[in-house]
């Protein structure tokens, strides 16, 4: 009860943080992991540490979704239809990410963003004040900083766009890696990403041609901290 309390009256949380918090603690309160008498009192000292998911996870802490589907098809469940512009396209990411689940509450991966855009920037006045509110939209309200986006690794009007946007907006989310492979990626368009990096932290930046290899396939994502998934999995 009073750490129920302890997070009501915290003042740096906001609203949806103390939810989140609020449900976690009611979470915490079960015992269904069937944990062993020896192996409680190192999870007591945290020498085992349970990442604060609860003890009933009942949501993968990876999900990677295949966006490209969700463009190509909409969403019935949601009543998505498939985009036709910019606006669309934007908003449609959106409300599918806040119905991902996982375990931070918040989508990992958000898509090979310029690629899954490309297809609508026709006037690119208009599709950088779309990716601009998107991108800021995305910052507003999924405050994490394993929110994950990739661009690349072929140089698109889109993937400038995001960049630009990145640094002017400054925002801390969502965290971003730009997959390179010296055969596919320009010039000017990794130069671009340097230029933002220096500004913003971010992209950082992945072998393209070598994750290929491992994955066997270009369907793959870069999520979280970082870690390699394939995409339609996790």
């Amino acid at each position: 009860m009073n750490q129920a309390l302890n997070i009501i009256k915290n003042e740096t949380l906001t609203y949806n943080q103390q939810v989140l918090q609020l449900a976690g603690q009611g979470e915490s309160t079960l015992n269904v992991l069937n944990i062993d008498e020896e192996t409680k009192p190192l999870l007591e000292k945290n020498i085992i540490c349970t990442m604060f998911e609860g003890n009933a996870p009942y949501r993968p802490r990876y999900v990677i979704p295949d966006y490209e589907k969700l463009m190509k098809e909409g969403c019935k469940f949601l009543g998505l239809d498939v985009p036709n512009d910019i606006w669309e396209a934007t908003n449609n990411l959106l409300i599918f990410y806040k119905h991902v689940p996982s375990i931070t509450s918040y989508p990992v991966y958000l898509g090979n963003i310029d690629e899954l855009l490309e297809p609508f920037v026709k006037d690119e006045e208009e599709a950088y004040k779309a990716i601009k509110l998107y991108l800021k939209h995305i910052d507003r309200t999924l405050t994490d900083s394993f929110v994950h986006a990739n661009i690349g690794p072929r140089d698109t009007k889109a993937g400038r766009l995001i960049l630009k946007a990145m640094r002017e907006l400054q925002c801390a989310v969502p965290n971003l890696t730009v997959k390179y492979d010296k055969d596919l990626t320009s010039k000017e368009f990794i130069a671009l990403c340097a230029q933002t990096a220096l500004s913003t932290a971010k992209p950082s930046f992945a072998n393209h041609k070598m994750d290929v290899v491992d994955f066997k396939t270009e369907k793959y994502a870069l999520a979280s901290c970082y870690n390699g998934f394939l995409i339609g999995g996790g």
